[in-house]
């Protein structure tokens, strides 16, 4: 290890032994995170409460809040951020057992996405998504004039990976979304595992990419990382965000992890960006701070269960979701929905093709936020 992390943690008084003052803290800066959260709602949402975007409305944690704010300081207009960048890098690595060169990091995955269909996808190279599904990825084929093969959902909204593995001959990548956005589902190891296989078997020269964005939302024991598939197959990689359980969506970072040779073309195809000097702080020491991504993914999943009931006592389906999010037969169109809870300061996800006419997204505020919008939501539907 780098002496530089060592000297890091020492002045920000953490470590991963400090993940345990959480708790000791928690008061404290969730008061704060409260004030400012209310203020930063008045100014920049105009009082909107904003379940449009699948961002935490907790924030981040109070120790990367406090690194933050720590490292706020008029060094900032000296200080390039290599050092910190340097030091996320090699956290990283040494997280998942990888080489640096197996780890690429970007401001946010959207240049991630964009990069890797800019590098495996072509005019005669489709590129195989599920719909409804994260879009970035079908977007950028179509700008580029990649085909793009679309699987639908099976009748569970779950992906289908039958249907998936028949288009993946002659694909130049497929984008595999686990949990699934919009959906909130997941596949098993065992799916995945499965899948992954047969796609090398009849599809050898077809990347695989796996998204993991909300991997940390995800109930326990119900999904597990490919991991161990990207270190045995050279075509398949994954991508994660520090943009939703570690809440840290304005300060753009994430990451994919693959073969040093799928990474580097994914680097050399388009720009990743920079990370900056107070995002890396910041991305350091939520990656140590284990303790608080296991109190987001709890104070999420009982918000989830609470939302998630008050739509079915009412008589809609919802799937199960391993996400921040749900997806809601509402049995009406989503921009009718979308409409009358924006009448009422609430403002709810975009269409979803091909389900625009019958589901909404529906993201996962804080505890109070979701209290204020059920009763919107009743109002509207009952």
């Amino acid at each position: 290890m780098k002496t530089t992390r060592r000297s890091f943690f020492k002045t920000l008084g953490l470590g991963i032994a400090a993940s345990a003052t959480a708790g000791t803290m928690l008061p404290r800066f969730k008061a704060e995170a409260q004030t400012l959260e209310a203020s930063a709602t008045k100014i920049f949402d105009n009082g909107i409460i904003q379940l449009n975007q699948n961002e935490s409305g907790r924030g981040p944690g109070p120790n990367t809040l406090k690194a933050i704010r720590d490292h706020a300081t008029k060094r900032i207009g000296r200080g390039y951020p290599s050092d910190y960048v340097n030091e996320l890098h090699e956290t990283i690595a040494n997280e998942f057992d990888l080489d640096k060169g197996n780890v690429l990091l970007a401001s946010g995955s959207t240049p991630l996405l964009d990069g890797s269909v800019k590098a495996f996808c072509s005019r005669t190279q489709p590129l195989v998504t599920a719909v409804p599904s994260f879009s970035t990825s079908a977007s950028m084929a179509r700008k580029i004039g990649a085909p793009v093969r679309e699987v639908v959902l099976d009748d569970s909204m779950t992906i289908d990976l039958e249907g998936m593995a028949a288009q993946a001959p002659g694909a130049g990548m497929i984008y595999l979304c686990n949990p699934n956005n919009p959906s909130g589902t997941i596949h098993g190891p065992a799916a995945i595992e499965k899948f992954v296989r047969q796609v090398m078997q009849t599809a050898p020269g077809t990347i695989i990419h796996i998204d993991e964005a909300y991997i940390d939302y995800a109930d326990p024991g119900a999904m597990e990382t490919a991991l161990p598939l990207v270190n045995e197959f050279k075509n398949v990689f994954i991508t994660r965000s520090f943009s939703k359980a570690h809440a840290m969506a304005g300060l753009r970072i994430g990451y994919a992890l693959g073969h040093a040779d799928t990474i580097s073309a994914i680097d050399n195809s388009w720009g990743m960006g920079d990370v900056t000097m107070l995002g890396a702080v910041g991305a350091l020491t939520s990656f140590k701070d284990k303790a608080h991504i296991e109190w987001e993914r709890k104070e999420n999943a009982e918000i989830k269960a609470l939302v998630t009931k008050t739509f079915e006592d009412m008589g809609f389906e919802v799937p199960k979701s391993h996400t921040n999010h749900l997806f809601v037969n509402l049995k009406r169109p989503a921009s009718e929905f979308r409409e009358a809870c924006l009448s009422e300061k609430i403002a709810v996800g975009r269409d979803f093709p091909p389900m625009e006419n019958s589901h909404c997204r529906i993201s996962l505020g804080s505890r109070e936020e979701m209290t204020q919008a059920i009763e919107v939501f009743k109002k509207i539907l009952s």
